[in-house]
């Protein structure tokens, strides 16, 4: 989202801009499914969660469960980033806001900078069609979709960095 408002606001400062599971107003998005969004918006300091719960929360919305199993560790990985630096419920709740505030639909079709949108089909927390609809309104973006991956887009890491990759050698 702040890669769509610079290369709006800026876009002589721009000369690729790559959207990753992302979507483009909060108002007029495909939204996740009510139980994602009970997670999302779950006060977790009037649950009193640990920095640990609210990271077992939060992986099922970022991962498959395929991958969280056939990748030994990384739950314990993530577990421990979140745990070692936690983000506050107030400031959490800001990014919310801040979220749901954005707005950027009405200007995608002002968008001249070359543009690759990467979108996990698997993708829980912003749905995919997000992706096929930033791909439709930005004229000439290319959208590449990962057909095993959700919204961290690591299910396929190798093939999301090759596509950022020929892309960015693109003249």
């Amino acid at each position: 989202m702040i890669a769509q408002e610079l290369v709006l606001n800026y876009p002589e400062k721009v000369k690729k801009v790559v959207l990753c599971s992302t979507h483009y107003g909060f108002a007029k998005s495909v939204l996740p499914s009510d139980e994602v969004m009970e997670v999302l918006t779950a006060d977790v300091s009037a649950l009193a969660l640990s920095a640990e719960e609210v990271a077992r929360m939060t992986i099922p919305l970022l991962f498959t469960e395929d991958f969280l199993k056939n990748t030994p560790g990384v739950e314990e990985l993530v577990i421990e980033q979140i745990s070692k630096n936690p983000i506050s419920n107030e400031a959490f709740m800001r990014q919310m806001s801040a979220i749901m505030q954005f707005d950027a639909y009405d200007r995608l079709s002002q968008i001249k900078t070359p543009t690759l949108i990467l979108h996990g089909k698997q993708d829980i927390l912003i749905p995919p069609e997000n992706g096929s609809i930033l791909g439709k309104a930005i004229p000439g973006a290319r959208l590449v979709s990962f057909e095993n991956s959700a919204h961290g887009l690591l299910e396929e890491t190798e093939e999301v960095l090759d596509t950022i990759l020929e892309f960015l050698a693109e003249s």
